[in-house]
């Protein structure tokens, strides 16, 4: 499914929770995060042939693993990340709840994000 439809598949307020488990200080941020939902859900996706994948990371320095997806998948515009098909392998044990909120976080944070979202990206990133 393309990042755009599923946002727009989950109201802000039902996968938030997910979001504050993922990053604490988003608590502290609601609006700013809801900034980016609303701007994301309205605004127009470029079709991308790319991928936002979902899969098992291995960290070799700390020797954890985790299931995830690579930053690389979100560096760029947020309207082309909007475009891209988000996908998981198998045996991937995240639910689109939290896909849905790992995707905000990583848009926000990994992403090029629009000028309209300047003040709210100074608010987040200032409060870290």
């Amino acid at each position: 499914m393309k990042l755009k439809y599923l946002l727009e598949s989950f109201e802000f307020d039902d996968f938030f929770p997910s979001v504050v488990q993922m990053y604490p200080n988003a608590r502290r941020h609601k609006q700013e995060f809801r900034h980016a939902y609303d701007l994301l859900v309205d605004m127009r996706p470029t079709p991308s042939n790319k991928n936002i994948r979902y899969t098992l990371i291995k960290d070799e320095v700390m020797g954890d693993s985790y299931f995830g997806a690579n930053d690389q998948n979100f560096r760029s515009t947020w309207d082309v990340l909007l475009g891209k098909e988000v996908k998981k392998d198998k045996g991937v044990d995240l639910t689109e709840e939290e896909i849905v909120a790992n995707c905000l976080i990583n848009v926000i944070f990994l992403g090029k994000h629009p000028a309209e979202y300047e003040q709210s990206y100074l608010k987040l990133t200032r409060g870290r």
